[in-house]
């Protein structure tokens, strides 16, 4: 059975409804970012680093299978973080108001015989926000714990106007790869 080595309730859903089995070890992982790499390469270095810091915590990993996943939103090449504060939740979405975001997800899968590492994609290309609706969005802390306050699946649904890669991505896995490698 899968092992999701993450504390994300939207992985878990993810999961859930891509119908596949797993168990949820929570897992906190410091996401502090190094400021001169890129958004994929980011991505790419926190994930191993989950890998390196489970495996350092939780003994006897080589015979099971674990998923490391993070995601990561940009926009204009700049990296947005989760907001620690409604003021730095406002400043993201008025980045993000009548402008593309590119949200990037990658994920490791780690098993006894194989080790799969992935990198997508998901643009959304967002019209103006109202901003009595941005501050109402705010003030409910439904972007606490969202990269970037982006909330696809809420607050963000009805501003989008176009879409490149796939809803799961941008929802922080890609679970169309992952299934073709379980």
């Amino acid at each position: 059975m899968l092992i999701l080595a993450s504390s994300s309730n939207s992985r878990a859903n993810l999961l859930q409804k891509a119908h596949i089995a797993f168990t949820q070890v929570f897992f906190d992982y410091d996401e502090n970012l190094e400021k001169t790499l890129k958004a994929d390469e980011s991505v790419q270095k926190i994930v191993l680093n989950k890998e390196k810091q489970f495996c350092q915590q939780i003994k006897d990993t080589d015979d099971k299978t674990i998923l490391f996943a993070d995601s990561i939103v940009s926009v204009g090449g700049a990296i947005l973080t989760k907001a620690k504060t409604k003021e730095e939740a406002l400043y993201m979405l008025n980045l993000q108001s009548n402008n593309s975001v590119d949200i990037l997800s990658a994920f490791l899968l780690k098993a006894p015989q194989k080790r799969i590492f992935s990198l997508s994609k998901t643009t959304l290309f967002f019209k103006q926000f109202d901003a009595n609706e941005c501050k109402t969005y705010i003030q409910s802390d439904l972007y606490k714990g969202k990269a970037g306050a982006l909330m696809c699946e809420g607050f963000h649904k009805k501003y989008i106007i176009k879409q490149i890669g796939n809803t799961s991505t941008s929802l922080g896995l890609d679970t169309d790869t992952l299934k073709a490698y379980l």
